[in-house]
């Protein structure tokens, strides 16, 4: 096992996380953690192409590699011979591979620490970290995530545009990397038409490549129009119109570790995937998932519809949100 470090001796300091825009964010809170406990400590992350939006222009990151895992192996070389000459003092690994020995840490997170796979991974890898790192405050500035003067401005912009200022709105994500995690277009078209009517809150859509798509095609379900701002945000740009918004809600995916991030009330719909190791983890959350048999949890590589997912009702979220003048609620 991993010895405990001497803080007095960290000067540079390398985070390596996941590969997906949802793994990276669920890393923030370390990122946190290691900021607060090593303040002028230099940082540096490893991460994949996906999540690399997040950090590139981040001021207390100062330098971004990306590692692809599909990459020829004389670039993943040249990237270890990168990582050893910057000398790190210490290494905290989420991926759990053998780079911190590689690249000759001084300390480092132990690469054969098992996880548990009924703990969320948010847990896991703060459970990593305190394997080498003491940490005991309540909690820390949450500094992971950077939004610049600009984009803090064009999502201004945007509200005083497209929604209205003092207008409450929802902000709807209703795509996903993996299609088998989407609940049905039909389910957040009914949903949607539910909260303009009951409420009188702005809805607004965001997504960008094929989540452009499942958009438009909820869309021409619904009885009332919303907002349309897919294909025209930034993941980041996506975060600050959030960290706004009344309520998000979304499937299993980066949105959703954003919301939980920002502490912004989400509700996420499950399928196939397990709340266990990836429900939302902010103050102010609610998770669906039915509990029904569904030949296509039960076969991954059969081409069939998620019975678990079309299961879930428009009603029965409708009837768990409520909006009070203090914010939202949910009723389990």
């Amino acid at each position: 096992m991993p010895s405990k470090i001497d803080k007095t001796k960290i000067k540079k300091i390398l985070l390596i996380t996941l590969s997906n825009i949802g793994d990276v964010i669920v890393s923030f809170p370390v990122m946190d953690i290691l900021k607060g406990e090593f303040p002028d400590a230099a940082l540096s992350v490893v991460l994949g192409p996906k999540g690399e939006s997040l950090l590139k222009n981040h001021p207390l990151i100062q330098q971004v590699y990306v590692y692809d895992k599909r990459q020829p192996m004389t670039k993943t070389m040249a990237l270890l011979g990168q990582l050893r000459r910057e000398r790190f003092d210490l290494v905290i690994d989420l991926r759990n591979t053998a780079i911190p020995f590689l690249i000759g840490a001084k300390y480092c997170t132990f690469p054969f620490l098992r996880n548990d796979p009924t703990v969320h991974m948010r847990l896991r890898h703060l459970n990593r970290l305190r394997s080498v790192v003491d940490f005991n405050a309540a909690s820390y500035e949450k500094v992971g995530l950077y939004i610049s003067r600009s984009d803090r401005e064009y999502i201004d912009k945007i509200i005083r545009e497209k929604i209205g200022h003092n207008q409450k709105f929802v902000v709807i994500c209703p795509s996903a990397a993996d299609h088998r995690k989407r609940w049905t277009e039909v389910g957040f078209a009914q949903l949607c038409d539910k909260l303009i009517d009951s409420y009188g809150v702005k809805v607004v859509f965001l997504g960008d490549g094929e989540g452009i798509k499942v958009v438009d095609r909820i869309l021409a379900k619904m009885r009332n129009v919303p907002v349309n701002l897919s294909g025209q945000t930034t993941l980041v740009q996506l975060a600050e119109l959030m960290r706004r918004s009344a309520l998000a809600i979304v499937n299993d995916s980066g949105p959703m570790h954003l919301a939980s991030y920002l502490d912004i009330p989400v509700v996420t719909i499950f399928g196939p995937t397990d709340p266990v190791i990836a429900a939302p983890w902010g103050k102010t959350s609610y998770f669906i998932r039915k509990e029904v048999r569904c030949p296509a949890c039960e076969n991954p590589q059969a081409v069939l519809e998620h019975e678990c997912m079309k299961a879930i009702l428009a009603d029965e979220i409708f009837s768990a949100i409520r909006f009070t003048p203090e914010g939202v609620t949910f009723s389990q």
